[in-house]
């Protein structure tokens, strides 16, 4: 059928200007120095700032000097694209695909192996540096109303040979076998992640921090002490060990799950339905990387928490964040 020539071309949309932007090398090269330098120049080696323009380098890549310790480097130094021949418009959707995501029930490795027509060894590799430049995000304090919970995460020794990491195992692990007496832990393949939630305000908004504890002899209580600044109203279940919180300098008030109660409050404000809701979507995103192993469990969980973290900004923004995390400039929470 013939289109009306009043009606109007539709815009093409935010991922595919992104993707026509990988498109042009000089564009694609100019966006990786916008968010590879947002901090000024600086030498990788020696954190010099006295830099000057060297030459060119593969192209569009920028060459420079320092002269602090008189050695050159270039826009890619010290980055996943070191000394990797992979340019960086072949390289640049991983971050947007990673931070995006395909849909629950697809392997992130597979979505952007197929999307970039590449190998999947190549790009559980990239992945493995994406997720593990997303653990080492700096974290601050949380204040304000907030909540927190605990739930777990079925992740086994996946990958991993008998007694190695730690583990003193005999046999491999099996499902449905019995886990013996007490609350599961990273011992018996199921983890315990605690989930730290600030509301949001109107100047801000809601912020999740996700932990992995390996039992290093915290209670729950330091825990939440180490995530929330004194002062704070933090809401718990009825847990013994969330009852010292009231103690050390913080507002206390908690709901009883184990007589039905989820909420309470005048205007029930009083609950931890967001931790709740936020350990159910990171389960759903551990699905995407097939079976995680225990010991990686954490790079997961955090790259879970900048995914929702950064759910309420754009394509672009998303984008810029994920890049800015993976190249070590990103600002902070």
């Amino acid at each position: 059928m013939a289109r009306n020539k009043t009606q109007k071309r539709k815009k093409p949309g935010p991922l595919l200007l992104l993707l026509a932007l990988f498109a042009d090398m000089a564009a694609t090269a100019e966006l990786f120095r916008t968010v590879r330098w947002a901090n000024g120049l600086f030498c990788p080696r020696c954190g010099g700032g006295d830099i000057v323009r060297y030459c060119r380098y593969q192209g569009h890549v920028r060459r420079y000097t320092c002269k602090d310790c008189r050695r050159t480097f270039n826009d890619k130094t010290g980055t996943i694209l070191h000394y990797r021949h992979v340019r960086m418009g072949d390289w640049m959707p991983a971050p947007q695909m990673f931070l995006c995501g395909p849909p629950n029930w697809i392997s992130i490795t597979y979505y952007i192996a197929t999307s970039m027509g590449r190998a999947d060894g190549a790009v559980y590799r990239m992945m493995r540096y994406i997720m593990r430049k997303a653990s080492e995000l700096p974290e601050g304090k949380l204040s304000g109303t907030g909540e927190t919970d605990e739930g777990y995460a079925r992740a086994g020794s996946k990958g991993v040979a008998l007694n190695n990491n730690g583990e003193s195992r005999t046999i491999p692990g099996r499902r449905r076998l019995p886990r013996g007496p007490g609350r599961d832990t990273f011992e018996k393949n199921t983890p315990m992640v605690t989930i730290y939630h600030r509301r949001a305000t109107p100047d801000e908004p809601d912020v999740t921090i996700l932990e992995v504890p390996r039992g290093d002899g915290r209670t729950l209580a330091e825990m939440v002490a180490e995530k929330f600044e004194p002062g704070s109203t933090v809401i718990t279940g009825e847990h013994q060990a969330y009852k010292s919180l009231a103690e050390i300098g913080y507002v206390h008030p908690s709901v009883n799950h184990g007589e039905g109660e989820y909420a309470s409050g005048e205007h029930n404000e009083i609950h931890t339905n967001n931790c709740e809701c936020r350990i159910g979507l990171l389960k759903r995103y551990l699905k995407k990387h097939r079976d995680v192993s225990k010991w990686y469990l954490e790079e997961c969980v955090k790259s879970s928490q900048l995914v929702h973290n950064h759910r309420h900004y754009g394509i672009n923004g998303r984008f810029v964040a994920a890049l800015a995390a993976v190249l070590g400039q990103y600002p902070g929470r």
